[in-house]
């Protein structure tokens, strides 16, 4: 993993320029450089790189014509990407200070090429990271080959490689890995927190304030630890223990959600100087509805649904049932925590996430896929050969992939419903025969995929 990470750089795109990833991006150079979360020094100059397209995405008109409660520019991002990015942006501006004292004509502004490299090296780096945890996980109850086959096969033919190397300076390679890292750690920890060990119980809750700081969505995750503790204390009482083992577990719940608090109270400040309270912005709230209208959606539809742009991901989902002949309560769970996470997203009016290719809001859930794929994988090795089960691997990949080049090079619509018998046609006499001239455009002319 190590060494696909590092062949695989010349392959990031280094680029901030949707309304998304500049969100994320300006809380950098906002509080690192001029100690303040007024954004409009750095909303301004990412508009004033293509005015025209800033007036037509209505950027301006958001960002910078509108203001918070609090008379700020609008942040809808949290601030937890910027975070994770931290180290990665601080080497770029020491890169940058020396830079600067050869040439002064280089400037150190906190908003230049070499930050916007490293924050997509970061993001590349951290989604690798959240990758190794996945396999780590699956690595316990099946053979490497499996598991590192599933991860593998997870990052390569879902949309989570598109968010770690063509489009890195969005939150979805960060919350690929602040989920990992959350599950990954409630499980290593499961044994040493049953048997009250509290520090275990303040580190699961301060990863988990980093995934809800990453993304606020990704608080569904907390219903694992959740779901561990009812059953704990329901076995304790169907036992009729004394209340020793009933306060064990309540402690451990207290110091978990007290370490999540710990962690995101500066998120909390942020909402508050920005917003006036300690709520994200009303734009994004008002979004949700609690009816779960769109779950079918989200799964399903030909506007971005998440097994019919990654069917790979249906074969991980059937593969979290299989996990119950190895360990029942981690299949419940995570079968539990995709399906609020599903109704969460199904309960948004913009459940389609935008110009996006494919259900990008579930990348957080990509450690449940892989243990799941892995899973599958075991199932079907008793009576599928492996050349042929790493053949239909690499096909699942290649069809990825070659969607993601329907994707940037405009064959395949953005913000609409695809037609996807036009898609598979495609795949087969659209993108073979222009493999060659893409090739040429992503080494001489790699903005041009974001021109269409």
């Amino acid at each position: 993993m190590a060494v696909l990470f590092l062949i695989s750089l010349p392959f990031v795109t280094p680029r901030v320029a949707a309304s998304d990833e500049i969100e994320y991006f300006a809380y950098l150079p906002s509080l690192l450089l001029d100690g303040d979360l007024n954004f409009r020094n750095q909303y301004e100059y990412f508009c004033s790189l293509d005015f025209e397209n800033c007036v037509r995405s209505r950027f301006k008109e958001t960002f910078l014509d509108m203001r918070t409660a609090t008379g700020l520019q609008i942040n809808f991002g949290p601030m937890g990407t910027a975070v994770l990015w931290l180290p990665f942006y601080l080497a770029a501006h020491l890169f940058a200070l020396a830079a600067q004292n050869l040439n002064p004509a280089f400037a150190a502004n906190g908003v230049s090429m070499p930050y916007i490299y490293a924050v997509s090296i970061g993001s590349v780096f951290f989604g690798w990271l959240g990758i190794y945890l996945s396999y780590r996980i699956a690595r316990h109850y099946f053979a490497e080959w499996i598991a590192l086959g599933a991860a593998l096969t997870i990052l390569f033919a879902t949309n989570a490689v598109y968010y770690m190397y063509v489009a890195p300076a969005f939150s979805h390679a960060a919350s690929l890995f602040a989920s990992a890292l959350f599950v990954w750690w409630w499980r290593r920890t499961r044994e040493t927190r049953a048997h009250g060990k509290l520090r275990d119980w303040f580190l699961l809750g301060a990863s988990g304030g980093l995934m809800t700081m990453v993304r606020e969505q990704e608080a569904v995750f907390f219903v694992i630890p959740l779901l561990e503790i009812a059953y704990a204390m329901f076995g304790v009482l169907r036992s009729r223990e004394n209340f020793a083992g009933l306060k064990k577990w309540f402690a451990g719940a207290l110091v978990m959600l007290g370490g999540a608090f710990v962690v995101f109270i500066p998120q909390l400040l942020t909402y508050r100087v920005l917003n006036g309270n300690f709520l994200p912005a009303r734009n994004v709230t008002d979004k949700f509805t609690w009816d779960g209208a769109h779950i079918l959606d989200v799964l399903f539809s030909n506007f971005h649904g998440l097994f019919t742009w990654t069917p790979v991901v249906l074969l991980a989902v059937i593969g979290l049932f299989f996990l119950w002949r190895r360990d029942k309560f981690l299949a419940a769970a995570f079968l539990v925590a995709l399906a609020v996470e599903t109704y969460l997203l199904g309960s948004f009016s913009t459940w389609f996430g935008g110009a996006a290719y494919g259900g990008r809001r579930f990348i957080n859930c990509t450690v449940l896929f892989v243990v799941g794929l892995a899973a599958f994988v075991d199932v079907i090795s008793t009576r599928v050969s492996r050349p042929l089960i790493v053949g239909a691997g690499a096909a699942l990949i290649v069809w990825n992939l070659f969607f993601i080049i329907q994707f940037v090079t405009g064959m395949a619509p953005r913000q609409q419903p695809v037609d996807m018998l036009e898609m598979a046609r495609n795949q087969f006499v659209g993108v073979p025969p222009r493999l060659l001239e893409i090739a040429r455009r992503f080494v001489l002319n790699r903005g041009s995929f974001f021109k269409q």
